[in-house]
């Protein structure tokens, strides 16, 4: 079954602001499962496979700049390296300070995506980017429902070093 409805540009904006900034009806958005994680508790592991909420974090600013580039369809470089597509390489670095960086770029790229698509056209909006994708404006509603998924990881992770 192939969706033909194009959630609106305002509907996009503003899910992709609620679960990023909250309030969010679900409980807390993703910057508010990040308050009070510090780098120490951003790099915990509740097991070696698994990923650190500093991880995640790089893992949502990718995933963003992937977005902005598909939206655009232009290509930028992301200040990392990458493992694999939507997975930064982990930062070797986890100071403070390069931990207030990681969340900066988070919040830059959130700004950026949510400016792409303000500026978008509603063609890009409905554009799929190859043959039975999603419209980016579902990738788009996705992106917030991702957001959400993860905000919850985040929330686990750090109660786990709490307890």
């Amino acid at each position: 079954m192939t969706r033909t409805d194009i959630p609106s540009r305002d509907t996009i904006i503003a899910e992709l602001d609620e679960v990023y900034h909250g309030p969010a009806w679900h409980g807390p958005s993703l910057r508010e499962s990040l308050d009070g994680v510090n780098a120490s508790i951003a790099t915990f592991k509740v097991a070696p496979n698994r990923n650190s909420i500093w991880e995640l974090v790089q893992h949502l600013a990718h995933g963003r700049h992937l977005l902005i580039e598909r939206l655009t369809q232009t290509t930028f470089d992301y200040p990392g390296a990458v493992r694999e597509p939507w997975w930064p390489i982990a930062n070797p670095d986890v100071s403070e300070a390069s931990w207030t960086q990681e969340l900066q770029l988070l919040d830059d790229y959130h700004r950026r995506l949510v400016d792409a698509v303000r500026s978008a056209t509603d063609a890009q909006l409905a554009r799929r980017p190859n043959a039975g994708d999603q419209t980016l404006a579902q990738q788009l509603l996705g992106m917030a429902i991702h957001d959400a998924y993860h905000a919850g990881q985040i929330r686990l992770i750090a109660l786990s070093v709490v307890i």
